[in-house]
């Protein structure tokens, strides 16, 4: 072989299967403008006077719920058969960026259904998947809540220790059935749930991704009471609960998937969840973004605009280019997540890691460049998107929930990689 051939450099064009791509196919472009043109003529006018309701029940824009349902993406994640749209991951994520846009509470309250409905389609079978769809196909004011959090356990879920176990416990019975007990926190649409996804430790010897099991509870069942509405500094237009269940009969068909193998499963599923968690406040601080543009347009100082000041233009410039790169991160991952047969795990909790810290930055910018304005209450939308996206400092796992998450997959690869030198 001649030293030109041997040395010439390798074919990198590209081969049969598709890669990323940094555009938007027509239907999620179709997809896209409609949410977005929803979320202005919609969710963002009546947002910012429901969230400070006195009664939490009128915080949730129910008539909204039933519209979405109508459009089909209350039921979006569901595969078609089951009577869903099939989205992708990455279709999930340019719903909830344009709703989020509008109103972080309300992309929310669909991002959790969205959620658990994927974990139900992927685990749930016979009856239990039957009963589920039967309700909530017919329901279009049906959300759905995934029970995690506890007081006694907080983020372990999210970076489980060896012993780690759920408090909440179901005990099995002779005739197939479970009594529930226990208690959770902060569940998003808590208060207003159709159905409940439960995580309970069912075999208190193995640790959580061996000892527990995932139940499917609906409210009013005896024992199962909401005992207190949580009050946020954002994501008002969404309901978080806390939740007791006191001696709670569990039918044998309210198990999701195989005994003691709930927690495990659920994981598996949810490598996406915190890429959805992501789009949410990139979307809320792109909201913000555009404020401040339009503020530093209108708004004259020294003589002439805002924008025409260097440190105003810089500014704009940097929250534009950051909020480019998490959105490049997200997309990404989400391709990822559903192509990539070689996944990396890090990149979801790198996309929300990322996405979160931005949105604040972002925000904090846009309350600067509003000047006093954006301290007083409900008088510039930027108030809100702040305190929306300081939500999510602690939404769908904390920040240093994802960095020693991250951590741990760091060291688990570099870790791999030595043993593959040897």
């Amino acid at each position: 072989m001649s030293d030109a051939v041997r040395d010439a450099p390798e074919d990198l064009s590209p081969g049969p299967e598709p890669g990323p791509r940094f555009e938007l196919g027509p239907g999620l472009e179709r997809l896209r403008r409609e949410a977005r043109a929803f979320a202005a003529r919609e969710l963002r006018p009546r947002a910012a006077s429901m969230e400070w309701a006195p009664d939490p029940a009128r915080r949730v824009a129910w008539d909204l719920v039933e519209e979405a349902s109508r459009r089909g993406w209350r039921t979006l994640g569901l595969p078609r058969e089951d009577g869903g749209g099939g989205a992708t991951v990455l279709g999930l994520c340019v719903l909830i960026e344009e709703l989020a846009w509008g109103d972080m509470g309300f992309a929310v309250i669909l991002d959790q259904t969205l959620k658990v409905q994927r974990i139900l389609a992927r685990l749930a079978g016979g009856e239990t998947r039957r009963r589920f769809l039967d309700r909530f196909l017919a329901d279009p004011r049906c959300v759905l809540a995934i029970c995690f959090t506890e007081p006694e356990t907080g983020s372990d879920y999210m970076i489980p220790w060896p012993d780690f176990r759920f408090q909440t416990r179901a005990e099995p019975r002779p005739d197939g059935s479970w009594v529930l007990n226990g208690f959770k926190r902060f569940i998003s649409n808590g208060a207003d749930a159709g159905f409940y996804l439960v995580f309970a430790c069912t075999d208190p010897a193995r640790p959580a991704p061996e000892g527990t099991s995932a139940f499917l509870l609906e409210p009013g069942l005896p024992g199962f009471e909401v005992v207190q509405v949580h009050e946020k500094i954002g994501q008002r237009t969404i309901n978080n609960a806390a939740l007791r269940f006191e001696n709670v009969v569990l039918e044998p068909w309210r198990l999701v998937g195989e005994a003691h193998r709930g927690f495990a499963g659920t994981r598996e599923i949810l490598k996406e969840s915190a890429i959805e968690a992501g789009a949410t406040t990139l979307g809320t601080a792109r909201a913000a973004y555009e404020m401040a543009v339009e503020h530093a347009r209108s708004r004259v100082q020294g003589g002439r605009p805002l924008i025409e000041h260097a440190n105003v233009a810089c500014r704009l410039a940097e929250m534009h280019a950051q909020l480019e790169a998490a959105r490049s991160l997200i997309w990404r991952a989400a391709w990822a997540v559903e192509h990539d047969p070689l996944y990396d795990h890090r990149l979801g909790s790198a996309a929300k890691l990322v996405a979160a810290d931005t949105a604040v930055r972002v925000c904090l910018s846009a309350m600067e460049i509003h000047g006093g304005l954006a301290i007083m209450s409900q008088e510039a939308g930027v108030e809100k998107c702040l305190r929306d996206c300081l939500s999510f400092l602690h939404s769908d796992g904390a920040q240093d929930s994802h960095r020693l998450r991250l951590a741990d997959l760091i060291r688990a690869r570099a870790d791999d990689d030595n043993r593959g030198e040897r």
